[in-house]
């Protein structure tokens, strides 16, 4: 029998996001995210198990976090947020509640 596991609320928006991997610098859209991470969309699928940083902005909060390529698909791929400290997480929080409270949403969206 398989554990089952529970995910974050995932919330929809359109965001501008830089991915910056090695050397290369990406620009994509957010189109999903939670607090352990997001689904973009970049010009081209990245390779899974990629490291580097993001660049998000949203109202006024800016933040750069250190993130990993967690899946790669035709359409989106998945960056999972890696925390290097406790406000690294904190303001994660807040970023996605101040996106929550934008959507209007009265509570989390299942997303497939």
């Amino acid at each position: 029998m398989q554990k089952f596991e529970y995910r974050t609320p995932r919330y929809k928006v359109d965001l501008p996001v830089l991915l910056i991997l090695a050397d290369s610098r990406i620009t994509g859209r957010c189109r999903e995210i939670s607090k352990e991470g997001m689904s973009v969309e970049f010009p081209e699928p990245l390779a899974t198990d990629s490291a580097g940083t993001v660049s998000i902005r949203y109202r006024n909060l800016a933040l750069e976090l250190h993130v990993e390529v967690a899946h790669s698909g035709t359409r989106t791929d998945g960056l999972k947020f890696v925390f290097a400290t406790d406000q690294d997480r904190a303001d994660v929080e807040r970023l996605v509640a101040l996106v929550a409270g934008s959507t209007g949403q009265r509570g989390p969206v299942l997303v497939r």
